[in-house]
Order: C-alpha cells, then sequence, then structure tokens
C-alpha cells in the first residue's frame, strides 16, 4: 500500500511536507502558465509577414515580447550591404511608434554589438542596453534583437535561455523578409528588363511604320503646296488649304514617333515640362480625344526647366495619362487635368507635374502596391503591371520622385517630381542610372 504522502508525490511532482505542499502547487501552477505564455508569443513571433515593412516588424516584435519581457524600448537591427539599421521602438500615447537609426559600418559583424549600443546611447542615453545576435541557417550574425531598460541587471539564466530562443524563432522570419526583399528587388530589375525588351520592339515597330508614312505623306505635302499656289482665289482654296494643315499636322505625329521610338542612349538636357506635355499629347492626343474625355492644361508660367532625358520622362508621361483615360472610361463627363508646378521640400526645388482623373479611383489597399511589377488594377488583357514600376524607376533616376493619391470611387491623382534645373545644372551630358542598367 502507498502512503498517502507518497501518492500525492506521484500525482503533483512535488516532495514537501502537507505544511508547504499547497504553495508549491501554487508555485508549479504559475510557473506552468508562464510557460505557456511565452511559447504563445513565440508562436506569435513565427507569423510575422514577411511583406511587412521593417517599421511594422520592429512594433510586432515590441508588442509581443512586451507580455513576458520587462524593458521600456526595444530595438531591432539589420546589417545588410554595409549598412546597420536599426529601428527602435518607443511606448508613445498607448502603442509602439517606431524610429529608424541607421549609419555606414565597416567593422565584422561580432564587433557590431557595441556599435549597435553606442548608436542607441545618441538617442536614449540612460538606457542600457542587452543585445543578443540574429544568426542565419549558416550560423551567419545579420543583425541583433536589442532590450533597453532605465536599470542596468543582469538577465539571469532562465530570462538569457528565453532570449535565446526568441532571437532564433526571429531570426528565421527576418532572414526571410530579407530573402523576400532579394527577391523583390530581382523581380523588379528582370521587369525593367522586359519592359525595355517590348518598348525596342514597339520602336522598332513604330519606326518602320513611320519612314513608310513618310513617303505618301512628303507628296501629299507637296503637291498640296503647289495646288495651293494655283488656287489662291478659287472657292475649293480653304478646302486645300485644311487638306495641307492636316498633312503638317501628320507629319508632327510621325516626327514624334520617330524620337520616340529612337533606340539610342539617352543623354540629359535642358527640357521644360510644357515642352514634354505637348509633345505627348502630339503623340496620343487623338487617342484621348476620340475617348470621348475633356482634358485641361494649366501649364506654369514662366515655364519650369530640368535637366534629364526627355524622351523617358516622355514615356512616364505617356502612361500617366493612358492610365487616366483607362479610369475615366464609362464614366460620366471624363475629365483629365495636367497640370506644372513649383515644389519647393527642404532645401531643394522640383518640377512638379500632376495627372488628375475622375474616374474610378484605387482602393486604399490597392493603393500601396500599384508601383510594384506586375501589379495591376487592370483586366489581364489591358495592362501588364509594368507601366508605373518602370515610371518610378525612371523617376528616381533623375534624382525625382512619383507618387499617387486617390479615393476609391472619386478621383485619382499621379504626381511627379522632377529636380528644377538650377539644382542639376552641372550635370550635362551625364547618362541617369536607368540607362546604365
Amino acid at each position: 500500500m502507498h502512503t498517502k504522502q507518497e501518492i500525492l508525490e506521484k500525482l503533483t511532482g512535488i516532495q514537501s511536507s502537507r505544511k508547504s505542499y499547497y504553495s508549491e502547487l501554487v508555485y508549479l501552477i504559475e510557473e506552468m502558465k508562464k510557460k505557456n505564455k511565452q511559447l504563445a508569443v513565440i508562436n506569435q513571433l513565427t507569423q510575422i509577414q514577411i511583406n511587412a515593412t521593417w517599421q511594422q516588424t520592429t512594433s510586432y516584435i515590441a508588442a509581443q515580447l512586451s507580455q513576458i519581457l520587462v524593458f521600456e524600448h526595444f530595438a531591432l537591427t539589420i546589417v545588410k550591404g554595409g549598412m546597420l539599421s536599426s529601428y527602435l521602438a518607443k511606448w508613445t500615447d498607448g502603442d509602439w511608434q517606431c524610429h529608424t537609426l541607421t549609419q555606414t559600418v565597416s567593422v565584422e559583424t561580432p564587433v557590431l554589438t557595441g556599435q549597435v549600443h553606442l548608436t542607441l546611447a545618441e538617442v536614449l542615453p540612460e538606457h542600457h542596453a542587452t543585445s543578443v545576435p540574429l544568426r542565419s541557417q549558416l550560423n551567419q550574425s545579420f543583425g541583433f534583437l536589442t532590450l533597453l531598460r532605465q536599470t542596468k541587471q543582469l538577465a539571469d539564466r532562465d530570462e538569457a535561455e528565453l532570449i535565446q530562443l526568441v532571437a532564433s524563432h526571429v531570426g528565421v522570419v527576418v532572414e526571410n523578409s530579407l530573402l523576400f526583399q532579394d527577391v523583390n528587388e530581382k523581380i523588379k530589375i528582370e521587369a525593367q528588363l522586359i519592359q525595355s525588351a517590348k518598348m525596342a520592339a514597339i520602336g522598332e515597330m513604330a519606326a518602320g511604320i513611320a519612314h513608310e508614312l513618310n513617303s505618301p505623306l512628303t507628296a501629299i505635302l507637296g503637291n498640296s503646296q503647289l495646288l495651293m499656289r494655283e488656287m489662291t482665289d478659287a472657292p475649293e482654296a480653304p478646302l486645300m488649304k485644311d487638306i495641307y494643315q492636316c498633312g503638317v499636322r501628320c507629319k508632327k505625329i510621325i516626327q514624334n514617333l520617330l524620337t520616340f521610338s529612337r533606340q539610342e542612349e539617352y543623354l540629359f538636357s535642358t527640357t521644360s515640362i510644357d515642352e514634354v506635355v505637348e509633345d505627348v499629347l502630339g503623340l496620343i492626343g487623338y487617342q484621348l480625344s476620340v475617348s470621348g474625355l475633356t482634358i485641361t492644361r494649366e501649364m506654369s508660367e514662366p515655364p519650369l526647366l530640368f535637366h534629364g532625358s526627355r524622351h523617358q520622362i516622355e514615356q512616364i508621361v505617356i502612361n500617366l495619362l493612358l492610365n487616366a483615360r483607362d479610369a475615366v472610361a464609362g464614366g460620366e463627363s471624363p475629365h483629365i487635368v495636367i497640370r506644372s508646378f513649383l515644389v519647393q521640400e527642404e532645401d531643394s526645388s522640383y518640377v512638379g507635374l500632376s495627372v488628375y482623373d475622375n474616374g474610378t479611383g484605387i482602393c486604399e489597399e490597392q493603393l500601396s502596391q500599384i508601383f510594384q511589377p506586375f501589379f495591376s488594377t487592370k483586366e489581364r488583357t489591358k495592362g501588364t503591371g509594368l507601366g508605373l514600376s518602370v515610371s518610378l524607376g525612371i523617376a528616381e533616376a533623375h534624382g525625382g520622385k512619383l507618387y499617387a493619391e486617390s479615393v476609391e470611387g472619386e478621383y485619382s491623382k499621379f504626381t511627379m517630381l522632377l529636380p528644377l534645373l538650377a539644382d542639376e545644372e552641372d550635370n550635362d551630358g551625364e547618362k541617369t542610372d536607368f540607362d546604365r542598367g
């Protein structure tokens, strides 16, 4: 027969006297709850979205860890491409707010812990940092998790083991996020190559068509001029003048088409944004007009000049106008507004060009994705999802920006900013980064 004490020890795993039994049992239950909470948090940390921004990831990790560890602030540090980027999460107004600190590094990763702590100490001088490295599958360090506390304290064995366990799980997710970014960048480059090949094919075809049309158009213009001289006072003279003017317009369209389809590497030159808009409308104005929409131009005075590749900027404007045309198709009173303006941001001046349409708009969820390669709000047969991605690459290669704002069902407005000529006057003849591939 087992004694009562032996039965209790087998059931609870506690060797104790009757007096301490209940207190030890309560302690054991609390420890089990604590372990369960830690496992639940670690499980949540493995569910971080790989396409989330580093700021979002940092705030999420801080929110989860605060349930099982005591700290005032938290930092996620990523070491990549000679850059050390620390994302510092602070508890502000009932939420974790993230700030980014970056610096270049030239030392080996094992020495970086001290550099991370120095960087964070510049922002939080009264806090003490405890860091643990993030390691890849090849056991290479690529970042750190850092807890910041107001009081200096050494982690006990259980806390140290917990932090190491968290780092091992978070490291897998962060490594996957880095891989996702690399793949996404590769896809973007491939998309640009595809678009370049496509534009080269279209340009070659357009050049062939333009050359074929030039010969009969030359005869039409020449003969109409001769007939106009002989029909000065004839009733048919106005009709012949219309024929000649339409021929001149056709010739200008063909010239723009030939210019747009040129295969040579583009060089920077001084260009007016108004002239770019005028050339683009001369090239695709007919396509827009037959769609039944109204185009309003609000051009700045005096004309704004920028330093860049005229033909590449034309490609951006064409993409924006054709997208606007598709957005207003089928709507009531379709309207597109093209506006140029001057923008002052910090210490720089920019030439601004916006294309506004009162079309279908873009929902908030899609608005953050429209510049990604292959993403399109159009039907598959109407869009490749590459136009805005390539346009963004061109704008950034010129030191500019391209962004969008929209309200679903109401409007969309795309804005391109390019450095004003005064800020780029020393770069004559240089190729863009986009040209260099």
